[in-house]
Parts: C-alpha cells; structure tokens; sequence
C-alpha cells in the first residue's frame, strides 16, 4: 500500500494493550507481565517485571503503544481512563526507511515493518516490562528478488510471515523463529508466478490455512492460497471475483469481509457498501444472503471485534470526500448478515477516523484521527458493541500503519 492516500491517512499508532488479569481497565495490582508465559502465547503472566506497578510504565497503564515517531520507534502507555502518555525513559531504534505503510505485531512481542524502497522488512522486539523496543539480530531483512515488500502480514498460530509487493504481485513468505522472531525466507520464496498485479491487502483465515490477497482495485480478483502447515509454502486455490478492495477475516475462520475501496488507492471512497463471504473447508468465498450490506459513508477500511460479533467502518462522505463518523455493526455469527448497531453512526462521538484497530481483549478501539499527529480511544462493549470515546491527544507521527496485541 504505497502512500498516495495521505490526506486520510496521517497517523501511525501500535497499541500493545495489557487487558490480563487485573491488569486491565479496572484495578492494577503487583500481578507482573514478561516476555513469555501461559495463555496466547508470549507474554502471559509471569514474575519477570511489572507492568501495573513499579517499572518505566505508570502504575494506571492498560495498553502500549507504538508509533513512527518521524525517524524512530516510539511509544506511550493508555491508561484506565483511556488517556495517553508517551514513554520517554528507554532509547527506541531508527527506523530503516521513511518508505512503510504497514506493520504488523507477531506473538505478542515482534514487531515487523517493510519498506518498499529497500524492498526489506525491518524487526524489533518489544520488551514487555520496560516498553522498549530492541532491533532483531540481522535486521533489516531483505527480500529474495524479484519481491517487493509492501503489506505484510502472519498467520493468527505466529508461524510464518507474509510479505506482498504493491508494484509486482509478489508474494514472500518467511517462517519466524518463536524465541528471537528472526524471519527467515523459505524455500520457493518469492513466488511470482500467480498472474497476480498487485498484492496490496492481504488476510489470513482465523484457522490459518488459508492466504487471501486483494488486489487494491475491485475489478480485479481476490486470490486464494492454501497455506502448507508445516513449511508456510503456498498453492493457489483459486481466484475470485469479489468486487472488494480491501479485506480482513474474522478470529472465527467463518467469514471474509471486504469493502471496494482501499485507503491508499483514489482520493476518496465512493460506494457505501460492505460485503461479507462465508468460508468453507476448501477456503472458497461465497457471498452471504444480502451481501453487500449498505452503509451511510463510503468505507475504505474496517475492524472486526476479536469476538467476531462487531464490525466497525471508517471512510468518507461520498460526495464531499470528507472523513465520516465510525458506524458499527452485528455480525450474526449464523448466517453473516450484518446489522447496524444502536446509534450508528457515532457521531455523537465526535470522531471521525482514517482507521481503527482492536486490540485483542476487545476493548479498546484505537482510533487515527484527521487532524495530523492525533488519534482516539474507544471503548467497545464487548456485549453491545456500544462506543465510548474516552481520549484524544496529539504526538509526533509520520506515516498512518499500526497493529495492535496485548
């Protein structure tokens, strides 16, 4: 996704949000968080550190954030109240280049972004306790050519890396070392051999066999790979045509979503709609009854709830261009349909977003923000899927990608 969409996409944040056990969006006892531990892999609870106490990070933190802060890594905490404050005790590293619009966060403690003009992608990881941030050993990691590295994305089990060119369709797939998160790019990789153009929004089903690649333009077709298990190799299981832009799976391996637009591609957004696709064993996407559903603005992204039960929409006014407020829907985790929520769309927020990403509690939808350098907190019910907006602030951001874990 290179940059040509700017004007609606100013602001990078990485919520590491901290949603364990007490340590949540309610009291903050000496429970303490380290780099490895039972329960969704690394960084569950252990004795190495704390979090919600003593340590670098105000005793009130719920979650981490990681942002570009122009040329470096940086981060801030959320606290309970949804507030942020930027952590400026550890030395955050460089960035290899200016040149990213995407990022994605690995087993809860590595952290990828590629660049587009190396063609490499750059690794840290991030150490719990503290906030900071550490380059991986070799890193930046470059791609075998003819590749380039664009969007890149992982399977939910934290195998393997995916690594698509905007420019070439190429696909680069990496298996990731689960104690240092080093890459390291497999054999037959890259593969350039697919008939795609471009490889530009990229999704893994939630059972992770499958590789879903959109193509930045809905007239072209969405492809589909089987994921070899053991190696992270690919085999083409089809292409079709969807008539999305851009797309995201649900945690469930049920359903694919996408809407027709992408934030990067045109100047704006121009069709209100968002369509759902139901998954079979083969990974096949068929179009559930109703597909697409209507929406009030024009979206060119979307965040479905870790629960699968939400789905939330940014975009655009179709005519004006200008950024809408968030608007809200219930899956039905039978049929797909979607279903607007109560008082959607959240105006009364009083936010109107480029992008928001979950972390993965669910309870905190983080928001990017028109205004250069800012960004919201939303607090979702994980029952209703109601909203609250409970901060806003301004820091030093480049660049608008961000991904975000607990």
């Amino acid at each position: 996704m290179t940059p040509k969409f700017r004007a609606l996409c100013l602001v990078p944040v990485f919520v590491a949000a901290l949603f364990l056990s007490g340590c949540g969006k309610h009291t903050c006892p000496t429970t303490s968080l380290g780099s490895s531990g039972s329960g969704g892999g690394k960084g569950g609870i252990n004795t190495g550190g704390s979090l919600c106490g003593s340590g670098n990070l105000p005793g009130t933190a719920a979650a981490l954030v990681y942002y570009n802060n122009v040329t470096n890594v940086a981060a801030g905490s959320i606290s309970n109240a949804g507030s942020f404050s930027q952590i400026l005790g550890p030395t955050f590293p460089s960035m290899a280049s200016g040149a990213n619009d995407d990022v994605t966060i690995v087993n809860q403690e590595f952290l990828y972004y590629p660049f587009f003009d190396i063609q490499a992608v750059q690794g840290f990881v991030i150490d719990r306790n503290s906030g900071a941030v550490a380059e991986m050993a070799g890193s930046p990691f470059f791609l075998q050519s003819p590749a380039e590295a664009d969007a890149v994305v992982s399977d939910p089990q934290g195998r393997f890396l995916f690594v698509g060119g905007e420019g070439n369709g190429s696909l680069s797939v990496f298996t990731i070392d689960p104690t240092t998160g080093v890459p390291t790019e497999i054999s037959g990789s890259p593969y350039t051999s697919f008939g795609l153009s471009f490889a530009d929004s990229m999704a893994v089903d939630g059972t992770g066999n499958f590789l879903y690649v959109a193509q930045g333009d809905p007239s072209l077709p969405v492809a589909v790979f089987s994921i070899d298990q053991n190696t992270g190799a690919l085999s083409a299981a089809g292409q079709f045509a969807l008539g999305v832009a851009q797309l995201h799976a649900d945690a469930s391996g049920q359903f694919l979503l996408g809407v027709p637009q992408i934030q990067d591609l045109f100047g704006f957004a121009a069709e209100t709609s968002i369509s759902v696709f139901s998954l079979d064993v083969t990974g096949t996407p068929t179009a559930v009854a109703g597909s697409p559903f209507p929406t009030v603005a024009a979206p060119f992204d979307f965040a479905i709830s870790p629960n699968s039960n939400f789905v939330y929409t940014t975009g655009n006014d179709p005519l004006s261009g200008t950024l809408s407020p968030v608007e809200g829907f219930q899956l039905d985790q039978n049929t797909g349909t979607l279903t607007p929520l109560s008082g959607s769309p959240f105006s009364s927020l009083a936010v109107t977003p480029n992008q928001c990403k979950f972390d993965q509690s669910g309870e905190i939808l983080l928001c990017t923000e028109s205004t250069a350098g800012s960004f919201s907190v939303l607090t979702a019910n994980p029952t209703t899927g109601d909203l609250t907006h409970t901060g806003t602030d301004t820091v030093n951001l480049k660049t608008f990608p961000f991904a975000i874990t607990d």
